[in-house]
């Protein structure tokens, strides 16, 4: 499985965002990392289901902000978002029906890595234009 890493062209000038994908990034290197030094069903199971639980973290959090913003891409926004959600889970639900397959784990992978570039180089890159070009700034609120 092909590493990850964070690069500048994955930035959509906006902290809270850019370092949710880092993690996410990180996320999916422990998820490559519990496959490719044979883990086990149970640790790539429970680095998936991590990974799951901070994607629809992310979502929720992208979302919330698009919402603030007035922002018109958030419809598209949510769809594009609903779609994996459910694509990963029927992956999920697969990899745990039919056991903790390095072919299943490697197409998980290939579909998280490929779908996050796409999406962060697209759809992600537009809401920070869209926030740059109007002057809205947004801060962790943590």
């Amino acid at each position: 499985m092909a590493a990850i890493e964070w690069t500048n062209d994955l930035s959509v000038q906006v902290d809270v965002i850019d370092e949710q994908h880092k993690m996410l990034i990180k996320h999916l290197g422990d998820f490559a990392t519990a496959v490719a030094s044979h883990q086990g069903p149970g640790a790539i199971i429970s680095t998936l289901d991590f990974l799951i639980e901070y994607t629809n973290f992310h979502f929720e959090e992208e979302e919330k902000h698009m919402k603030r913003s007035s922002y018109s891409g958030l419809e598209q926004q949510i769809s594009q978002h609903e779609a994996f959600k459910k694509t990963l889970a029927d992956m999920e639900s697969d990899f745990k029906e039919d056991g903790a397959t390095h072919e299943l784990a490697g197409d998980i992978h290939t579909l998280l890595v490929n779908w996050l570039v796409t999406h962060i180089k697209t759809v992600d890159v537009e809401f920070g234009k869209f926030l740059a070009e109007n002057g809205i700034i947004i801060r962790n609120e943590i």
